[in-house]
């Protein structure tokens, strides 16, 4: 079967190839087609595998949900300004947010609120209902909640609870959360009144029709959380205490809601385990262990109330002299000594503000252990509740600052609180696996495992390395291991990935082996995480019974697909493997129904469903069906080799009229490695304003190489890349060398700025948000998250290796400024005058140099804009110029008004005015 859907698809690209012929006598896009186009979104299989919704965003900005049979034999539904698609668990409906065009947000003076959309999937018919503003079905998916909106912060708002297939409905007034028994039938809700008194937690049996109060009185209910696949309920409940900011909070736990007993209560105040300077909050919420019996919640610093402080500040000044009082200054005193400065303190006031002690309350012992020792740390439960690990930075705060990620990690006792010393100085954090498992470490290029309970340490895969080389890390300092796929169920074993393939390693160490042979094909694995419910950094467990998915992309080709492994047997399978970007792969809940995206360069993304081996993969949507109207450009490969050795490909795009024989202008747009991008689709859009799309539109070859920096040495690294890169394009004829244009955005940017002071290869170039003086920049700060750029220069992406006094020639020599007066490429600059990540300051010096040096520069300065632009007209103005700017250096068009002139201040003010 894999066989014949193969063949289809080439077959398919025989058809391409006659299309492409045709498409010599298509004309290309205009800016106004590009409204048209749509960009494929997120999408989902219902629980029983029968229908597939999909999101889609057009270039224009507008929205719609499409609901289609998964076979594919039946026109969709089309849901217009619809989004957050979620299928009842019975597979009888859909419930969406029902939204209005952006014209009419846009247009109207009050807010306009997303309405709840349903739709009935046995017969199609769609219902749009009330204002929502979250929703949610129970895990059976016979009852739906939906929330509308409070009229005011302080309230709750109506909840509705029904059932779609009998029409029964329950209204609960005054509700500011609620939150579905996990795999059972209660509804629990937190009430919010305008009176408060009757404040409560309520308790909704929708079947039975029955509400109970659980609590109730004059106090906020927050942090409502079920136990996983239980009835034990918790909440928190606010306590005020006289003379101190804030509210601390009484934690309530009902074991069992359906008992009727009482709950059990961590009382805030009067315990000998809670310092009065800590206060129960909620910001971390409310966790269980697996049994249920610990419970987790965070304590915070519990400051005195302004009154408070005036009284003991007034008493105080009463006793002074009586020196004329002088309002206090707003000085900012910023300190060598800060492990974070005062402009990241102020960023992250709120994150800050809001930092607690992790405590692990013992429930039937009422004791509560905190188990933090700093707000910064974040201390990590294992899923079994057993153990605690935290990382503890305070021996290398000094090297923090700069870049270097070590610390000292400890296991925490949850009954005690007590500490002991895990492994120092690790670089790479620890990771935690499922259950009872050991957590893993890496260090000195190997893996260990260290049991939580012993304290034993076991060296895995003896001899063999997975350190990612400077290759594939191209950055100074340690070097990461390529990571962990996922934990057996069973507790015994781990996957490794290193470059290419996955290797099953028991974790006592007694055998290692390799699942994949990824190296000798030449093909990257990795483990495809089909469990939807478990978090980015939770661990994965595989059930070892059962085949586990991996996706595959061929690294020379970058061909993709998926493959299913035994990891009993060793045995590998590869289900699908075509010259597209293969990803999104999910399986329908109940049902062995299989739905994953395919694109190309030139084939807009799709989603195809088929079953467990996708030998029957059928095409579902249809995006962008007139695109065959157009001529449209295609994609390949160019390999090079630098003179530092590196092997290396860049994507070289053709122009969508691209004629036999003839020769065009190239852009090259470079930041880092770009050649993974071969086969991903690009609409053409004016707000996307480095549009590789736009640019084959418009009659260019578009290159994209691949870079590899040498430590302290990212310029030359780059100029050396690129050289050869362009090289490679000349080479086949198509590309005329003398209209070679460059362009790049903030690390792209610099270099954008830089190469054309080592070169005279291009005829212009184009410097976004550009990095151009590597001894000013490296003591700048990035005020979007109050960064000093000390903090990664050495071994972030500038890659210095050292501070600008240890190697000042190596700085200058990646400088653009350095090199201005050899620079004889036009320059247009681009910035933002609010850029938080690349100092406004940049752009400004580049081009007073260049202008002292009598240089052709311009610097286009967007008002307002951060690091990258925001606003429409300021979006499609810098697409427009960069247009202009190609345009008449690469064409020879005849150059606009702003390029040879510019545009004086009065001039501009009569322009916006317009």
């Amino acid at each position: 079967m894999y066989r014949t859907f193969m063949s289809v698809l080439f077959f398919c690209v025989f058809l391409v190839l006659q299309n492409e012929l045709m498409a010599q006598d298509m004309s290309a896009l205009k800016p106004s087609d590009y409204g048209q186009f749509e960009n494929l979104g997120l999408f989902e299989l219902d629980p029983k595998g029968n229908w597939l919704v999909s999101g889609i965003r057009r270039v224009d900005e507008t929205d719609e949900l499409r609901l289609m049979a998964s076979d594919g034999n039946s026109e969709p539904l089309v849901l217009e300004h619809a989004t957050g698609p979620v299928f009842s668990r019975d597979g009888n409906w859909m419930a969406y947010r029902a939204g209005v065009h952006p014209d009419e947000l846009e247009e109207s003076d009050e807010p306009i609120h997303d309405r709840l959309g349903l739709v009935n999937l046995a017969n199609g018919v769609d219902t749009v209902l009330f204002e929502v503003q979250r929703f949610s079905f129970r895990d059976d998916g016979i009852w739906l909640a939906a929330k509308g909106y409070a009229p005011a912060d302080t309230l709750g708002a109506d909840l509705v609870i029904m059932n779609p297939s009998t029409g029964a409905q329950t209204l609960i007034g005054n509700v500011d959360e609620f939150v579905w028994q996990d795999e059972g039938e209660l509804i629990a809700a937190t009430l919010r009144t305008s009176w408060g008194s009757s404040n409560s937690v309520v308790l909704f049996d929708p079947g039975a029709e029955t509400l109970r109060t659980l609590d109730s009185r004059d106090a906020d209910y927050s942090a409502l959380n079920w136990q996983d696949e239980s009835a034990q309920l918790g909440v928190m409940r606010s306590v005020e205490f006289e003379g101190r900011e804030g509210d601390t909070h009484d934690v309530l736990l009902w074991e069992d809601v359906n008992s009727g007993s009482d709950p059990w209560v961590l009382a805030a105040l009067g315990r000998d385990d809670i310092p009065g300077t800590l206060r129960v909050t909620d910001y971390a919420g409310i966790d269980f262990d697996a049994t249920g019996e610990t419970v987790f919640v965070g304590l915070r610093d519990w400051a005195l109330s302004e009154t408070n402080i005036t009284e003991v500040n007034d008493a105080e000044s009463d006793e002074g002299s009586e020196e004329e009082e002088v309002k206090p200054a707003d000085v900012q005193v910023w300190h060598w000594d800060d492990d974070q400065i005062l402009r990241s303190q102020e960023y992250r006031a709120e994150q800050i503000s809001r930092q607690t002690f992790l405590a692990a309350w013992h429930v039937r012992d009422d004791e509560l252990v905190i188990l933090g020792e700093d707000f910064s740390e974040e201390v990590e439960i294992d899923t079994d509740g057993n153990w605690g690990i935290v990382p503890d930075y305070t021996p290398y705060r000094f090297q923090r600052r700069f870049g270097d990620g070590a610390a000292d990690w400890y296991r925490v006792d949850l009954q005690t609180g007590e500490r002991t010393l895990l492994a120092g100085k690790v670089q790479f954090g620890v990771e935690a696996g499922g259950g009872d498992s050991p957590v893993l470490v890496y260090g000195d290029d190997r893996w260990s495992a260290i049991d939580l309970t012993s304290m034993e340490k076991t060296v895995l895969a003896e001899g063999r390395s997975f350190t990612q080389p400077l290759f594939d890390h191209d950055y100074p300092g340690p070097h990461p291991p390529w990571g962990v796929g996922g934990w057996a169920d069973t507790g015994e074993a781990v996957l490794l990935y290193d470059k290419y393939d996955i290797w099953l390693v028991e974790l006592d160490g007694s055998s290692t082996t390799r699942i994949t042979r990824g190296e000798e094909d030449g093909r990257i694995y990795r483990v495809v995480r089909m469990d939807s419910d478990v978090g980015f950094g939770d661990p994965y467990v595989i059930d070892s019974t059962q085949p586990v998915w991996l996706s595959f992309m061929d690294e020379r080709t970058k061909d993709s697909g998926y493959a299913r492994a035994d990891l009993r047997s060793g045995r590998v399978n590869v289900l699908l493997e075509e010259p597209a970007v293969v990803n999104s792969l999910t399986k329908a809940e109940d049902a062995d129904r299989y739905a994953l995206r395919i694109q190309r360069w030139d084939d807009s993304p799709d989603v195809f469903v088929g079953g467990t081996d996708l030998s029957d993969l059928r095409q579902v949507t249809r995006t962008n069906p007139f695109q065959s109207d157009y001529a449209w450009g295609h994609s390949e490969l160019i390999e090079y080799t630098t003179d530092a050795g590196h092997e290396l490909q860049g994507i070289l795009v053709f122009p969508a009229e691209f004629r036999e024989g003839e020769q065009y202008p190239l852009i090259l747009y470079q930041y880092e490695r770009l050649s993974d991008g071969l086969h991903r689709y690009y609409t053409p859009s004016q707000r996307r304003y480095y549009n590789y799309q736009v640019w084959s539109q418009e009659g260019y070859f578009v290159l994209m190489p691949d870079i590899i920096y040498e430590p302290g040495r990212p310029g030359p690294s780059a100029l050396d890349a690129v050289e050869h890169a362009l090289d490679a394009a000349v080479a086949t004829g198509h590309v005329d060398a003398d209209r070679i244009g460059l362009i790049g955005h903030s690390w792209g940017g610099y270099q954008a700025s830089y190469l054309p002071t080592r070169t005279d290869r291009f005829a212009a170039s184009v410097a976004g948000a550009a990095i151009t003086n590597f001894l000013s920049f490296m003591g700048a700060v990035h005020w979007n998250g109050g960064l000093p750029e000390t903090g990664h220069w050495e071994t972030g992406q500038a890659r210095m290796a050292v501070p600008y006094w240890d190697d000042l020639e190596a700085h200058l020599e990646s400088s653009p400024a350095h090199g201005i007066e050899d620079l004889e490429t036009p320059v247009l600059l681009m910035h933002g005058d609010e850029d938080g990540v690349v100092d406004f300051r940049q752009g400004l010096e580049y081009y007073n140099y260049a202008r002292r040096a009598g240089k052709e520069v311009v610097l286009l300065v967007y008002p307002g804009a951060d690091h990258s632009l925001i606003r429409e007209e300021q979006q499609v103005d810098y697409h427009r110029r960069i247009l202009d700017w190609f345009g008449h250096y690469l064409k020879g068009e005849p150059a606009a008004v702003w390029i040879t002139e510019g545009e004086s201040w009065v001039e501009r003010r009569k322009r916006i005015s317009n």
